[in-house]
């Protein structure tokens, strides 16, 4: 698989190829995980400027103060965050780290739906 066909998967296919890098017991070759290593680190730096963004938009408009506020009572508002966190701090096996993080997407995911 190479950069063109990871740039256009998204969802469950993702997840999966994820993982499949994630696993120390699967072969890849070095242009594989180079291209893994590129697209994940470019969606990674997306997420990042679109959380910058978002973050100064809120201190502009409410102050640094009510910021703080604000993201600390949001960092410990959702228990299905909090539990996941808890539960992934006795791992230490990075494809069940990362396999954990999807299903808290998947369940954030299922939350946003009820609203």
């Amino acid at each position: 698989m190479n950069q063109q066909d990871l740039e256009n998967i998204n969802g469950k296919d993702f997840r999966n190829v994820i993982e499949y890098f994630a696993d120390n017991n699967n072969e890849y070759s070095k242009e594989e995980l180079y291209d893994a290593f590129v697209v994940v680190t470019r969606l990674y730096l997306d997420e990042l400027i679109s959380a910058r963004q978002l973050e100064n938009a809120i201190v502009s408009e409410f102050g640094e103060e009510a910021a703080e506020r604000f993201y600390e009572e949001l960092a410990g508002s959702n228990s299905i965050v909090s539990e996941a966190d808890t539960m992934m701090s006795f791992e230490s096996d990075p494809k069940s780290v990362i396999s954990s993080q999807f299903d808290v997407i998947d369940k954030l995911n299922e939350q946003t739906e009820e609203f």
